[in-house]
């Protein structure tokens, strides 16, 4: 009878996580579909409304670590209600919010308990579940994730098309207010750290300074109208910023972030693979919908039905390839899915003016597969490598660590795009050309140059996840 309760207890604590899980990723991309509607909505431009998106993940990424940390220290299961809560309460206020500032500020709101969601999902399972099911718990959990990518803009442009763009935000409530009643009656009461450490204000400080400096620093590297010498000052900045963050770090009782976890290879090399693949896999998200828009000439619709097989692959993946990481362990699991997104990539490569809609589906599903086998088993690895008062900050870690791939990603192939087909207009420039056409063949041939440094990124991903020590199963 007992045995029975444990499990059904665990699983109602899945399904909790699942409804935060999902309310705070679909919250990251059901939003830019709306984008147009809003700005005509309220008159304004793309650099103005590009905020509405931008808050949100300003919040998630600057305070991620900070609530796996305070999780760490004060207990999970009210802090990941305060993040229901306030989640909840932002996103009614997105709802009504009377101008575009208004509705940028409720969206930061909202991003507070995203942030507070995403740093104590997969240490609350880590928690519930024995170390011989956590593959399976966070396999499971990356099928979320993947519906989540999947149901964003499918329900943010049916949403906004038929029922009016509030309407994204009103949906969020009635989740919300189940997930918060659910977690307080589900969720284990414990998850709090030693007694007497103290939180360390001063590292959250400068981590949320340097990391807010990163995110506009990113900003200016995909500017084209004259944003060197701003960048060039924030990139001063973050620094200095993350160079007293780390002296802090090394110097407290008590850090926010412990640097001696990463002394562990295991936790160390996980880390760094994930960072290097979300930055490799936010190329194909980033410039494959601007290839199918601007060299294929497909419409949005068309564009956001031909990604949908992507997901559905991670859907049916992610959940056996955290089994396998139960059973063989996560480094053959991981390096299988690395080499998987290596060989996508080197396919992507090769895509053309006259690469098929078909030529490019069947580049796109391995992508489904590789990042379904490669994701969950490296983030057990990580929750499997730190001691249990560290469950949070390795949680918060996660979340923290695919955002800034992702967004570092982004940032450079955004710069390196502008270069790449600057010289490919060059070399291509003869007598005859057609504009338009040269426009073409120039965009295909940076946007495959591109995929293939990000190939080359990926080798790094398959010799870290090879050499990664072995995690550890105990708690």
């Amino acid at each position: 009878m007992k045995v029975q309760q444990a499990a059904t207890r665990k699983w109602l604590a899945f399904a909790s996580i699942a409804m935060g899980t999902f309310m705070a990723y679909v919250d990251m991309n059901i939003v830019n579909i709306a984008l147009p509607v809003i700005a005509r909505d309220y008159g304004v431009g793309l650099s103005d409304v590009k905020w509405v998106v931008t808050a949100y993940l300003l919040m998630v990424t600057a305070l991620v670590v900070i609530f796996g940390r305070i999780a760490d220290l004060y207990g999970r299961k009210r802090l990941y209600v305060f993040g229901f809560s306030v989640f909840t309460i932002g996103a009614a206020l997105c709802s009504i919010a009377p101008t575009l500032w208004m509705l940028i500020a409720c969206r930061a709101i909202e991003g507070i308990g995203g942030a507070a969601l995403m740093a104590n999902g997969s240490a609350i399972l880590t928690e519930s579940f024995p170390p011989e099911e956590r593959g399976k718990a966070l396999g499971s959990l990356g099928s979320v994730i993947a519906l989540a990518a999947l149901a964003g803009p499918l329900l943010g442009g049916i949403v906004s098309e038929n029922f009016g763009w509030r309407t994204i935000f009103l949906l969020v409530v009635p989740v919300g207010v189940i997930g918060s009643v659910l977690a307080l009656r589900a969720l284990p009461s414990g998850g709090a750290g030693r007694q007497g450490e103290r939180f360390d204000f001063g590292g959250a400080v400068t981590l949320v300074a340097g990391l807010t400096c990163f995110l506009f620093l990113t900003s200016s590297m995909s500017s084209t109208d004259g944003g060197q010498s701003t960048g060039a000052m924030l990139l001063i900045g973050m620094t200095v910023l993350m160079a007293g963050f780390l002296l802090i770090e090394s110097r407290v009782a008590h850090p926010l972030l412990d640097l001696s976890l990463f002394r562990n290879r295991a936790f160390s090399a996980a880390i760094v693979a994930s960072f290097l693949s979300f930055w490799a896999m936010s190329v194909l998200s980033f410039l494959l919908p601007f290839y199918l828009d601007r060299v294929k000439g497909m419409s949005p619709t068309q564009i956001g039905v031909l990604f949908i097989p992507v997901p559905l692959i991670l859907f049916i993946v992610a959940p056996l390839a955290g089994r396998l990481s139960d059973r063989f362990g996560a480094r053959l699991i991981c390096t299988s899915g690395a080499v998987v997104n290596f060989l996508a990539l080197l396919g992507m490569s090769t895509l053309s003016t006259e690469t098929s809609t078909l030529g490019v589906i069947l580049r796109m599903l391995p992508f489904g597969v590789g990042s379904g086998l490669f994701t969950p088993p490296n983030n057990s690895a990580i929750m499997g490598a730190v001691p249990k008062s560290r469950l949070g900050i390795a949680s918060g870690m996660i979340s923290a660590i695919k955002s800034l791939g992702s967004m570092s990603g982004v940032a450079v192939t955004s710069f390196l795009f502008v270069i790449l087909q600057q010289y490919f207009r060059r070399q291509a420039i003869g007598p005859g050309a057609a504009t338009a056409d040269l426009e073409r063949e120039t965009f295909a041939s940076a946007v495959a140059a591109l995929f293939l440094i990000s190939a080359a990124i990926v080798v790094v991903v398959i010799f870290t996840s090879l050499v990664r020590g072995k995690e550890t199963e105990e708690r």
